[in-house]
């Protein structure tokens, strides 16, 4: 794929799972990266090994770290080609089981941090009429997800918005994709306190999303649901009932949780 080539990409959540992925897979493409994300010294390490590449360490669910980070790349003299907003978490449980600091976490993450970075960058690509961005959401923002209800609710957010903003600045020339994947083999999981899903025992490489991603992107699709199964996933719970949806949903979170307290 020529088409990254050169092309300057910004990956937030880079140090690990498909965040990790994308930057290694676009490194041999021949673009450059901006990597960001907590692990300070993993990030440096991955900078070190790619060809052209830097790293801008952070916490994005520290509100500032958008400004913050955007402040130092333009410092730099750099512009973006395509920002890949990645970082994000969920966990698993009973709502009232997690206090409000933990769910404020993952919305300054999955939500705060993806529309702060895509209001500052985009107005740079529309200005030069030129670039894209790639939000990944989840296959959970096509549905309500007992035991998942903040980290549900963030992707359809995410979703919403992505296909939104598509909607608004394509005739810009820019390019807007959301990204859906479903269970991936990813850290994801441990944090979640997911130890095995049961969703036909088939849980996609990170790598696997990462190709079917940057396909998708340079086609100029607006949305992809990543993997056969997950798209008759998506396709099931769109036509059945939905208390059968959330019993169904409820049955396969409950059967992976780790640490049930019910």
């Amino acid at each position: 794929m020529d088409y990254y080539k050169n092309k300057t990409v910004l990956i937030t959540g880079a140090s690990s799972g498909i965040g990790e992925s994308f930057a290694i897979t676009l490194d041999k493409l021949g673009a450059k990266l901006i990597l960001t994300a907590r692990s300070k010294d993993k990030l440096e390490k991955m900078a070190s090994e790619m060809n052209d590449a830097i790293s801008i360490p952070g916490d994005l669910s520290d509100k500032k770290f958008p400004q913050q980070l955007y402040d130092s790349i333009k410092e730099k003299n750099i512009d973006v080609d395509i920002l890949i907003n990645n970082a994000g978490f969920g966990f698993s449980g009973l709502f009232l089981d997690s206090p409000m600091k933990n769910y404020n976490e993952m919305m300054n993450l999955n939500v705060y941090s993806l529309v702060a970075l895509t209001h500052l960058f985009l107005k740079d690509m529309v200005t030069k009429k030129n670039g894209g961005i790639i939000n990944i959401s989840s296959l959970a923002s096509f549905q309500p997800m007992p035991f998942f209800s903040i980290y549900a609710a963030s992707k359809a957010f995410v979703t919403s918005f992505t296909v939104s903003v598509y909607e608004e600045y394509r005739k810009l020339g820019i390019k807007v994709l959301g990204v859906c994947p479903g269970y991936t083999k990813t850290n994801f999981n441990k944090r979640a306190q997911m130890d095995s899903i049961p969703v036909a025992g088939y849980l996609m490489s990170s790598q696997e999303v990462v190709d079917q991603s940057l396909k998708a992107y340079q086609s100029g699709k607006f949305l992809i649901v990543n993997g056969k199964i997950n798209k008759f996933l998506r396709f099931i719970t769109s036509i059945i009932p939905t208390k059968l949806s959330l019993a169904f949903s409820s049955s396969v979170i409950k059967r992976g949780i780790t640490n049930k307290k019910w």
